[in-house]
This record gives C-alpha cells, sequence and structure tokens, in this order.
C-alpha cells in the first residue's frame, strides 16, 4: 500500500515540489519513498511494505527500462499473472506484486487494467511511446485524483498532494459544495476545488502530446441475472467467497480483522478460519449505547474462532481530534463513522500492517435499512393516489413530534412519507441524503449557492437508475450505491482513516469476480419480504451464532444524536455560532439556529444537518483559511 503522486507536461518541474508532493503524504507509505524523473515527466511514491519488502520499493520498471510504474494497492491474483508472464519470457527482478503489471501492460497495453484482481491505483510512464496511463480499480477503493490544465497534468492519491504545487489555486467548486450537502460528501468526479477531479472507478486517463483522454474499463453487467436453485446458489456463494478471502490473506506482514460484530466481518472471520490454521488477530470498537454497541456479538464471534482478541469503548471525541481528522480528508466529510474507524485503525496499527473488512456486504446483499424504505416506496407508489402522496400525506406525517421512544420511528416515518413526491431512483436517493433542495434553498445566503439551486442533487444520484437494464427495483438501487454512496463515502472513510494509521484496509467483498456473481442474482435472494441479506444468513446459519445471523444491523455509526446533545454542545457552539456561520458569510445564522436549538430541546433529530455543517466550517478552516 502507498501513496503516488507526479505530473507531466511541465518542463520546468521542480524537484521540491515532489518532495513537498511525498511528504504531505508520508503517512500512506511511511516506509520510503522514490520518484522517477525524465523531461517533463515526474512521478513518485510513499511505500508501506506489504509485499516483498527487501526488493519491492518503487519505481519499478521493465527489462530495458523503457515503462516505469509507481503503484498504490494490491494485486491478489499476481502469483497467477506472474506465472503467465514468465512462461511468455518475461525476465523479473523482485518478486512484488508491483512488476506484474509493468509486464503485463507490454503484453496488453491499456487492457492490462482488465487482467488484475484487486484495489489499485497506479501510473504508467511509456517513455517510448511518451504515455502516460492512469488507472483506478473498478470499485474506487484506492483513490486518484488529477488535475489536467493548459497541457499539464498533476495527479495524487490524495487532493493536498496536488496543492503542493504553488501553481495550483485553491478555488472552490460551489456545485460540488451544494452536492456535498445533500450526501455528506462530495460525489466524483468532481472535488471541492474547481479543475481537481476525482478519476472515477473502473476509468483509465491516458495522457499524450499534451491530450488527455477519459476511458471507462468495466462496469457492472445489470442486464445479467443468474437462474439458479437456491441450494446452488448458497454453495457457490460460500465457496467463491473462501476463494475470495483467501486470496486477500496474501501478505509478508502481520494480519487481522475489523470484527464490528455484525453478519459480514464475522462471515469474513468464518472464511479465513476455514482457510487458514494461523491464529487472526480481531479489532473492536464498542459505545455506551446499546442501540449502537456490538461489542457483546464481536466478543462471541471471536471466542467461537479462537481469535486474539482487542477492543475499546469510544465516548464523544475533542475538537482538537475533529480538526486533525480533518488533516486526512481534503474536502467536505461528513459521516460520522470515520470517527471509530480512526479509531479502530490507531488501535489495529499498533498490532498488524493489514486487516480485511466488511465493507461492500450491505450494497450486494441489500443490507442497508434504506432497501426496506425502497421497497416500502415501491408498493407506496404503486399503490397509493399522486395527489396523496405528493402533498396531503407528507403534510400530516410532517407535524408529528419526534420525541421520546419513537422519535426515530417518527422521523423515518417523515422521510419514507416524503419519497414519494419523486420518481424511482430520485427517491431512493432522497433516503440517503441530509439536506434536500428545499431546505438548501431556505438555507443559502451566499449568491455562488443560489446559482446551484437549478442543480438537482438528488437526481444527479437518482438518474443512474436508467443504466440499470432488468426491472429489478431493488438490484437498481443496490447498483446506484455501489456507483456513488460506495466510492465517495465508504471506501473514501475507510482508505482515509485507515492511511491516517498507516494501515492497509482489504475489502473482500468487493472482490469484481465475487461482486459480478452476487450483483446478477436476483433481489429476493438479497431482501426476502423484510429479511435483509437473506442468502448470506441462510448460508451463514450453520457457521455463526444465531445473534449474529438474525441480529439487527448496527453498522459502525456513532450515537450523534445524543453526542450532539451532551458531550458534543460546545463543538455547536464553537462551529455554527453566530459568529462563524456570519463570518463564512454562506448560510443564514436564524435557520441553523432554529435546527441547533431544535435538536437540542429533543423537538426533532437534526444531528445529520448539524454535523454536515459543522464538518463544512472545520475543513473551511483547515484548508481555506490557513495554508
Amino acid at each position: 500500500m502507498c501513496g503516488i503522486f507526479g505530473s507531466i507536461g511541465s518542463s520546468d518541474a521542480d524537484s521540491s515540489i515532489m518532495a513537498e508532493m511525498a511528504r504531505r503524504i508520508i503517512h500512506r507509505g511511511p516506509d520510503g519513498e522514490g520518484f522517477y524523473r525524465d523531461r517533463d515527466i515526474c512521478m513518485g511514491m510513499r511505500r508501506l511494505k506489504i509485499i516483498d519488502l527487501v526488493s519491492g520499493d518503487q519505481p519499478i520498471y521493465n527489462e530495458d527500462k523503457t515503462i516505469a510504474i509507481v503503484f498504490n494497492g494490491e494485486i491478489y491474483n499476481y502469483l497467477e499473472l506472474r506465472q503467465y508472464l514468465e512462461q511468455r519470457k518475461h525476465v523479473f527482478y523482485t518478486k512484488s506484486d508491483t512488476e506484474v503489471i509493468v509486464h503485463l501492460y507490454e503484453e496488453f497495453g491499456e487492457d492490462c487494467v482488465k487482467q488484475l484482481r484487486g484495489m489499485f491505483a497506479f501510473s504508467i510512464w511509456d517513455k517510448s511511446k511518451k504515455k502516460l496511463l492512469l488507472a483506478r480499480d473498478r470499485l474506487g477503493i484506492k483513490p486518484l485524483f488529477y488535475l489536467n490544465k493548459n497541457g499539464v497534468l498533476i495527479f495524487a492519491s490524495e487532493l493536498k498532494s496536488i496543492l503542493a504545487d504553488t501553481a495550483v489555486t485553491k478555488e472552490i467548486n460551489f456545485e460540488a459544495l451544494h452536492d456535498y450537502l445533500s450526501f455528506m460528501c462530495v460525489p466524483g468526479p468532481n472535488t471541492i476545488f474547481k479543475d481537481i477531479f476525482n478519476l472515477s472507478p473502473g476509468h483509465m486517463l491516458i495522457y499524450q502530446n499534451g491530450n488527455v483522454k477519459i476511458k471507462q474499463y468495466w462496469d457492472i453487467d445489470t442486464g445479467k441475472m443468474l437462474a439458479m436453485d437456491e441450494d446452488i446458489i448458497k454453495g457457490r456463494v460460500w465457496e467463491m467467497f473462501e476463494e475470495t478471502v483467501k486470496l486477500h490473506m496474501i501478505s509478508d506482514v502481520p494480519l487481522g480483522i475489523f470484527l464490528s460484530g455484525g453478519l459480514d466481518s464475522s462471515s469474513i472471520l468464518a472464511a479465513m478460519s476455514k482457510v487458514s490454521s494461523q491464529t487472526v488477530k480481531s479489532f473492536s470498537i464498542g459505545f455506551n449505547d446499546d442501540f449502537y454497541n456490538e461489542l457483546p456479538n464481536a466478543k462471541l464471534i471471536s471466542r467461537m474462532y479462537g481469535t486474539e482478541h482487542f477492543d475499546f469503548m469510544l465516548g464523544p471525541v475533542s475538537m482538537d481530534f475533529l480538526e486533525h481528522m480533518f488533516d486526512f480528508f481534503d474536502q467536505p466529510f461528513a459521516d460520522s463513522s470515520a470517527i471509530p474507524t480512526y479509531f479502530v485503525s490507531k488501535f489495529a496499527s499498533e498490532k498488524v500492517k493489514v486487516v480485511l473488512a466488511g465493507d461492500g456486504g450491505d450494497e450486494l446483499f441489500a443490507g442497508y435499512g434504506n432497501y426496506k424504505a425502497d421497497k416500502l416506496y415501491n408498493w407506496y407508489s404503486r399503490n397509493i393516489p399522486s395527489y396523496l402522496r405528493k402533498s396531503i400525506i407528507p403534510w400530516a406525517v410532517d407535524k408529528l413530534p419526534e420525541i421520546g421512544k419513537s422519535g426515530r420511528f417518527i422521523s423515518a416515518l417523515k422521510r419514507l412519507s416524503k419519497m414519494g413526491k419523486f420518481p424511482p431512483g430520485d427517491a431512493h436517493a432522497f433516503w440517503l441524503s441530509a439536506f434536500s433542495n428545499e431546505l438548501k434553498h431556505k438555507l443559502y445566503l451566499d449568491a455562488r449557492f443560489k446559482n446551484c439551486l437549478a442543480l438537482d442533487s438528488i437526481n444527479k444520484y437518482g438518474r443512474l437508475i436508467n443504466r440499470y437494464k432488468s426491472d429489478d427495483f431493488i438490484n437498481a438501487c443496490t447498483y446506484i450505491d455501489m456507483k456513488t454512496i460506495l466510492p465517495n463515502d465508504y471506501l473514501t472513510k475507510v482508505d482515509r482513516m485507515s492511511m491516517a494509521n498507516s494501515l492497509e484496509v482489504r475489502v473482500p467483498f468487493l472482490d469484481h469476480k465475487f461482486l459480478e456473481f452476487a450483483s446478477a442474482l436476483s433481489s429476493k435472494y438479497k431482501l426476502q419480504g423484510f429479511e435483509s441479506k437473506y442468502i448470506l444468513r441462510k448460508i451463514m446459519a450453520d457457521k455463526l451464532p444465531k445473534e449474529v445471523v438474525h441480529g439487527r444491523k448496527k453498522g459502525f455509526s456513532v450515537p450523534l444524536k445524543k453526542w450532539l446533545k451532551s458531550g458534543f454542545k460546545p463543538v455547536i457552539e464553537e462551529y455554527l455560532s453566530e459568529t462563524a456561520v456570519k463570518k463564512r458569510g454562506y448560510f443564514k445564522y436564524d435557520i441553523i439556529k432554529n435546527m441547533a436549538e431544535r435538536h437540542l430541546s429533543g423537538k426533532q433529530d437534526n444531528s445529520k444537518l448539524l454535523w454536515v455543517l459543522i464538518c463544512l466550517e472545520i475543513w473551511h478552516r483547515k484548508f481555506m483559511d490557513r495554508n
């Protein structure tokens, strides 16, 4: 695992800028650095040693050094690929997975990326063709950003590295900020900065003779649906899952698992124990709130599979920590589960260099609660007259108070009633959103924001349903999530918080071969009635305790509603004060004040909205107010 960076097209590229680009991502690779330079091309990397600790330093070259690569990630089928390449008379000088890509490029050119099974972002320089190839893995597990301006291309694993070039201006992209308020992250390919972009998952970028071309090399086949007996599906899913977990365990350094106590990570541990005799180190985090705390289940699974287990309890964190956390995001980011992800990564990094995690299981097997909402919406939109759905019912439900034990249910009911106003894809995206377009209209003060009001953030996600070729609505919703919220939020969170602690996280559920198979299963095997992850629960019924197999999903969320009313109250007072809001000049203070007062009084759960605004202000102070 590494961080990469580079530039091409500038004849006066400064070596001191390259050094600063490397320094800014040292957390991604504390074990070493390497640079390549040839006329107007520079590239470099910071390395976290996982495979071939002795000779795997980068850049890595082909036999005559006409092709060079810097690489971030892991290629899980590299041994198989190496065997093929050696049969083709390629000569290797390392044992690393990185070198395989160089020789694949010699064989297949740009299509080399289609041979790879893993997570990756890399840059290949072909000296003879004067051609630079950037590529990002299929699901967006590893990040890659770029700026292309006036014939110069700058790229890096993190935005802060691109910003090291003093010629790059930090100008806010208000369309991206408009979308952030809805989705709590900046949807790619935009970034928060004008002219800097996020290379989309499953895409490559080719730079040659000053010209840039972006090509998609992979997508989920949404027209393919498998017709199989349930027992055959169960056997095939488990067989493929064991195989992908085994591949994800290849490492020359100690390896562990993030064990949440939920079904996904517990399933990975069951597979790890089946394919390896090594004692696994497991890491868990808990909260003093039973609704969120999964430590009892994590300990139960740990005992069952004999892991060496480590866990700790997490309470509200300090403002100093929140500011520190934003050193690693570079963009506004408001998924509060980043907080426990940071701490469990820090905890694990003291014992291991690599962990496996359950990310992706919910998208593959319809595990999130929003898919149940989608199912209700599907019935609701078909059976309730439009005039009731779009006005009368939402108006009536909105009058209900969100107080007491029923508050969480009332909040969900309000959101569900408002889904009825939208077409199918937009309804799904609305459920995921924080600020609605209507609320943003009330909030905005700055004219630059007002110019964005015609841009429908909800539809930006929702319209992706038009790419889905079958009529399986729940599968279409999981497709939207795999193209949007998964890379933009969940995988970004895991990458930044683990890399902040120089820890590599691997995600077996997102192996593309396993994902292609699971995506082609009917949603009746994922959400049957209102039982989520139906087929996975059936598979794991004889491998895990019933408390885990049939337990309520808690996820990795923090008790944000409670924290903002108690330990985090000073955070609201600091970042959303009248002085802070008016100094920023973006929003109407009276709207924010009302949100905070209603939340603190218990009349309404505005935790998500307040957190979005708090994180924006913290980011702004870190990246715009300071250098």
